[in-house]
């Protein structure tokens, strides 16, 4: 085995445990929802519980009841006492007009319950969310808002920032990126093809690189790669580094 081989598998090694790192955190961070369990009176007089995955805001009017709430804005009049035991009210008489209430989201979504880059694969959503970077690499505002990608163009985006982020230049990241050695003159075209498939393989959406194109010109690398994301559609990434 070369020294270049040596330092190939010790890169593969250090980026799986990276990426074993990053699921971890990413478990835990999902856990950092607003979801919680509330205990309510069911309609048959019974203590139930039910989850709430987060609440909005409602301003309290002098014609609102719980149950009415419940029916207008859960769909159910039975959930007005979950309505009231989230606000812990126990008369809605006390509640002045103009106060603003807490209505409990009851059902899961996107934005309440997927906190990972990479979604659960019961969820059907592979590529996540990510922020989206501008093209002087910083990050998109619009409106004072940082925007997001989602859906293949985050897959894209990912692969571009590898390709264009050379290894080791990441704090607790050393594996993350392509090798920095890629615009060495000498390089052989097997080690190019081997570097540059290493790195888009890193990203776990992808399943298989099916082609890979490049050419140089003076230091820049121009490539075009055909790929298979983890949902089996094809997708195409075309850049340079």
């Amino acid at each position: 085995m070369t020294d270049t081989d040596r330092e190939d598998a010790l890169v593969d090694y250090v980026s799986q445990m990276d990426e074993n790192a990053c699921i971890v955190v990413a478990l835990a961070k999902e856990k950092q929802t607003n979801a919680s369990t509330v205990v309510y009176v069911d309609k048959d007089g019974n203590d139930a519980t039910i989850t709430v995955y987060d609440f909005k805001y409602h301003e309290w009017k002098s014609s609102d009841t719980f149950d009415n709430l419940a029916a207008s804005l859960l769909g159910n009049p039975d959930y007005g006492t979950v309505i009231a035991y989230f606000n812990e009210v126990v008369n809605e008489s006390e509640i002045e007009a103009g106060t603003k209430i807490k209505i409990p989201v009851l059902s899961a979504n996107s934005s309440n319950r997927n906190n990972r880059i990479y979604a659960e694969p019961e969820r059907q959503e592979n590529y996540g969310v990510d922020i989206k970077i501008s093209d002087d690499g910083d990050f998109d505002l619009s409106g004072g808002d940082i925007k997001t990608l989602d859906g293949r163009k985050n897959l894209t985006q990912a692969i571009a920032l590898r390709l264009t982020t050379a290894s080791n230049k990441r704090i607790r990241l050393s594996a993350y990126g392509i090798r920095s050695t890629i615009g060495d003159p000498m390089a052989v075209e097997s080690y190019l093809t081997g570097a540059i498939e290493q790195t888009i393989l890193a990203d776990p959406r992808i399943a298989e690189v099916n082609e890979l194109t490049f050419r140089g010109d003076k230091d820049r690398l121009y490539l075009e790669v055909v790929y298979t994301d983890i949902n089996g559609d094809r997708g195409e990434y075309k850049g340079e580094i």
